[in-house]
C-alpha cells in the first residue's frame, strides 16, 4: 500500500525517475569454446531509445582476461551501438563468468553486463587424484584417459613432481584413450606428487595434463 501511494505521489508531482536511455537486446551472453581456440569474442547491442545523446564514460571489466569496449563514444537518439569484448583463453578450462560495467552520463547507476564462457577439457581424467593411506600396501594405482569425442592426441611420456614415485603410460587405443600407473615409494610418511603427460593433438597443438598421486 505504502509503496503504491509512493508512485502515486511521484506520478502527480512529476518526479518519477527518468527511464535508462539505451535498451539492451540482452545484457547476459553464453558461448562454449571450440578445442585449441584462443579467445571468445562477444557483442552486446543496445539502441539509445531517448530523445538525447548518451556518452559512454567508461567500459571496464573485472579480469585482466577480457578487454571491453564501446565502439563509439556518443550515441545520437535512436542511434544503435555496441560493446565488444575478447576473452583470452589461454589454458583456461572450465566455465567462466566475466562482468562488464558500463558507465554513461545519463545514468549514475552502471549497467553490468555478463559473459558466460564454458572452456571444455580436452581430456577427460578419472580420476584426477588417486590416494594411499599411511601403512596401506604401496601398490599401483591407475588413472584412466580419455580423449574428447572428434579429436586425437598423442600422449608419449609422463614426468613426476617427486622422483621418489614411479609412473607409467599405457596406450589403450593410440590417439584416444590411456593408462597411467602410479606408484608411490612407500606409505609409511605422507608424500604427493604431480605427474605431467605430454601429448600432441593430430592438428600440431602440444597438450599437457596433469594427474595426482598422494599418501596421506
Amino acid at each position: 500500500m505504502l509503496r503504491r501511494l509512493s508512485f502515486l505521489v511521484l506520478l502527480l508531482t512529476g518526479t518519477l525517475p527518468p527511464c535508462a536511455a539505451l535498451e539492451w537486446q540482452t545484457r547476459t551472453l553464453e558461448f562454449t569454446t571450440a578445442p585449441f581456440q584462443a579467445a571468445q569474442e562477444a557483442v552486446f547491442r543496445f539502441t539509445n531509445t531517448s530523445d538525447r545523446p548518451v556518452r559512454v564514460l567508461a567500459v571496464e571489466s573485472n579480469c585482466d582476461c577480457l578487454e571491453a569496449r564501446a565502439d563509439q563514444a556518443i550515441y545520437p537518439p535512436r542511434s544503435r551501438g555496441t560493446i565488444r569484448t575478447t576473452f583470452t583463453i589461454g589454458t583456461r578450462l572450465g566455465l567462466y563468468e566475466r562482468w562488464i560495467k558500463v558507465v554513461t552520463d545519463e545514468n549514475h547507476e552502471p549497467v553490468r553486463l555478463l559473459l558466460r564462457i564454458e572452456v571444455p577439457e580436452l581430456v577427460v581424467l578419472a580420476p584426477h587424484s588417486v590416494a594411499w593411506r599411511i601403512n596401506e600396501a604401496p601398490d599401483e594405482k591407475s588413472v584412466e584417459l580419455a580423449v574428447i569425442p572428434g579429436l586425437r592426441i598423442e600422449f608419449t611420456g609422463v614426468q613426476s613432481s617427486n622422483g621418489a614415485f614411479a609412473a607409467r603410460l599405457e596406450t589403450i587405443e593410440a590417439g584416444r584413450r590411456y593408462r597411467v600407473h602410479l606408484k608411490p615409494p612407500g606409505t609409511a610418511q605422507p608424500a604427493n606428487a604431480a605427474f605431467r603427460l605430454q601429448g600432441r593433438a593430430s592438428s600440431g597443438q602440444d597438450v599437457m595434463v596433469s594427474a595426482y598421486g598422494n599418501v596421506r
